[in-house]
């Protein structure tokens, strides 16, 4: 077993939580909204610090982490070299002016995504968070086509803000503010087979058609080309093709959110490589920062001219558009990305993984599907009667806790265990991940 921080297998000296969890779990009670962290007994670990692929809590447990910290810590936990690059930076500019007096890390981190993008001349919207990101891929739609009407998919998540959320599908995240949401999305099933995939252009169609006259006719589709909290929903060969001639052909913008997906985690750059398409807009975010709040909104030249030429006044800015410690540490994640080439570890460890759990769990009668792509792996839970079971994803997490293993449920009904590691995982970490994992679905009474 290696010894080595960042490759450590799990060491639980004080079962999670321990008493410093749960005496901060109690100090947190009292001072933060209750609508925000879950607390319970057997949950959360307070985490205090973190390398590679292990996560060390406040009580001193060392655990393996299999979900990057929401997909963030793709290139590892604390990546030296992107510490390093926060580091010169925070000593010489923490904070500057990113739409008025910008600086030099700004550009760069544009022109190197700008080199990666599937455009000849791409442009970019800087932001915070992916949220941020897909208001800003809207706003763009709207500004370039000047209509309101969207069409997104069923199980997306796209973010919580008000126009995010307009495109979220999940009845627990848009029924409290239902009132304030514009009713100009029409929501689609993401498809799971060829067959319902033709229907779904057929019903796209048809939408586009109802609402050509109205006040809110389509300007553009929404698609996440992998559904990560959806459940890591893949959707079947050749259908973002015929979505994206089905756009082009209507004259919509396809707008793809790869905040998660993006940057190797599935296992290429864009999803638009795999998929052979160049769609009008994409949004990054999570791990494009190597650890730092860093989004990004990116399109062709031509569809960003939708927006006004600025006379100093930008119609969509930010306090902390560009900030100088969130571009730094961009520049060096991208640098990671090639130096390390954390695409291809991603292909072939995340290959290795599905395999692994696969071969394991074929057995298991909880395990309706092992999925994913790259380092983006989904195993879908259902009853005996192959039924999905609402939140048995959250009961695995809480379960895998207890032996060292961080992973989180996705799924509209939690249904799903969600693995996205980062690319520094190592072969040993993998095989206990699968062995815990396995021990858990096969023998548990779930």
């Amino acid at each position: 077993m290696s010894q080595t921080l960042g490759e450590m297998l799990p060491s639980i000296k004080s079962a999670p939580p321990g008493p410093h969890s749960l005496e901060l779990a109690s100090r947190l009670n009292v001072v933060e909204s209750r609508n925000v962290t879950w607390l319970s007994e057997n949950f959360p670990i307070f985490w205090d610090r973190a390398l590679g692929s292990n996560v060390i809590d406040v009580d001193g447990n060392v655990y393996v982490d299999l979900t990057s910290a929401f997909g963030v810590a793709f290139a590892g936990h604390s990546h030296p070299s992107i510490t390093l690059a926060i580091e010169k930076q925070g000593k010489v500019l923490v904070h500057g002016m990113g739409d008025v007096h910008p600086t030099a890390s700004k550009v760069k981190i544009m022109e190197e995504m700008g080199k990666l993008s599937p455009w000849k001349e791409a442009r970019t919207v800087l932001a915070s968070s992916g949220a941020e990101a897909m208001e800003i891929a809207l706003k763009t739609a709207q500004m370039y086509s000047g209509k309101t009407g969207l069409i997104a998919f069923r199980g997306a998540y796209h973010g919580l803000t008000l126009g995010s959320l307009s495109v979220t599908d999940r009845e627990k995240f848009r029924d409290p503010f239902v009132g304030r949401l514009t009713e100009h999305t029409s929501f689609v099933n993401f498809p799971k087979t060829g067959e319902e995939a033709e229907s779904i252009i057929t019903e796209i169609a048809s939408i586009v058609r109802r609402k050509k006259s109205t006040a809110e006719p389509v300007g553009a589709i929404v698609i996440e080309p992998i559904q990560g909290r959806g459940g890591v929903q893949i959707p079947p060969e050749g259908f973002l093709q015929t979505l994206s001639d089905f756009s082009q052909s209507a004259g919509l913008l396809l707008i793809f959110d790869e905040i998660f997906s993006g940057l190797g985690r599935s296992g290429v750059i864009f999803e638009t490589e795999r998929a052979g398409v160049v769609p009008d807009l994409v949004c990054l975010g999570k791990s494009l920062g190597g650890g730092m709040p860093l989004s990004a909104c990116i399109g062709s030249r031509e569809v960003m001219a939708g927006w006004p030429e600025t006379d100093g006044e930008a119609i969509h800015t930010s306090t902390f558009l560009g900030h100088p410690l969130s571009c730094a540490a961009g520049i060096s994640f991208l640098n990671v990305l090639k130096s390390e080439n954390l695409v291809l570890q991603s292909v072939q460890k995340g290959q290795y993984l599905l395999d692994s759990l696969q071969a394991s769990l074929r057995a298991g009668q909880h395990v309706f599907q092992v999925r994913g792509r790259g380092l983006l792996i989904g195993i879908e839970l259902h009853n005996q009667k192959n039924h999905s079971v609402k939140s048995m994803g959250s009961h695995v997490s809480q379960l895998a806790l207890k032996e060292g293993l961080i992973v989180l449920p996705a799924g509209i009904d939690g249904e799903v265990v969600e693995l996205a590691p980062p690319a520094t995982i190592t072969r040993e970490q993998m095989d206990f991940a699968v062995k815990c994992l396995s021990k858990i679905l096969l023998e548990s009474q779930l």
